[in-house]
């Protein structure tokens, strides 16, 4: 998958348009294009501000150390608390990813203890 392949599915993923990435790292909405289609290698800088701005690192983002999968979710509602909890703020969304984090824990030390004792 090429960087440009990996800007592009970040930022889908996001929902974000090519116009709204290319606003938030400052660079010309044409030049953006040019980015995701392969034509233009973009600067060091311009790397680092479309990893803030797709919420992964510099390196996940050119040597793909991060597995770029989409998820589909067939649950709506699921899919529609996923998108809420997207939109809170990183301190409000930190505490839910921790509660979250915390019963699938818990949920997996349940199933290795009966496995335990089988």
């Amino acid at each position: 998958m090429t960087l440009g392949d990996k800007i592009t599915m970040l930022r889908k993923q996001k929902n974000l348009s090519q116009g709204d990435l290319a606003a938030a790292i400052g660079v010309d909405p044409t030049q953006y294009n040019r980015i995701e289609l392969g034509k233009s290698i973009p600067t060091l800088k311009t790397v680092a501000k479309l990893a803030k701005a797709l919420d992964v690192t510099i390196d996940a983002l050119i040597s793909g150390e991060q597995d770029f999968q989409e998820v589909e979710i067939k649950d709506k509602s699921l899919f529609d608390k996923v998108k809420l909890i997207d939109a809170l703020l990183d301190e409000e969304k930190n505490i839910v990813l921790k509660v979250i984090d915390l019963a699938l824990s818990k949920k997996k030390f349940k199933e290795f203890f009966l496995q335990q004792l089988q």
